[in-house]
């Protein structure tokens, strides 16, 4: 397995924590991306009262990179 790299090479990477619904928003987009445009690929990370990763949801129920990191708590995920 590969080290992590916070922001691959081309790569933009933003994070989101949200307390309230226990998960963190992870979205990747190409480097100069406005957070406003479309053009991120966005998943939640679920976890469950003790800190483990329980579920991987993507906005749109897909990995493209189509949608709006700005637009990512309004977003649909499966």
């Amino acid at each position: 397995m590969g080290a992590f790299t916070p922001e691959p090479a081309g790569y933009t990477i933003a994070l989101d924590y949200d307390a309230d619904n226990n998960l963190i928003y992870l979205g990747k987009a190409a480097k100069g991306t406005s957070k406003s445009s479309a053009g991120w690929s966005i998943a939640n990370l679920v976890y469950d009262v003790n800190s483990n990763l329980i579920d991987i949801q993507w906005a749109g129920g897909n990995p493209r990179f189509d949608n709006i990191w700005d637009d990512r708590v309004s977003l649909t995920y499966s």
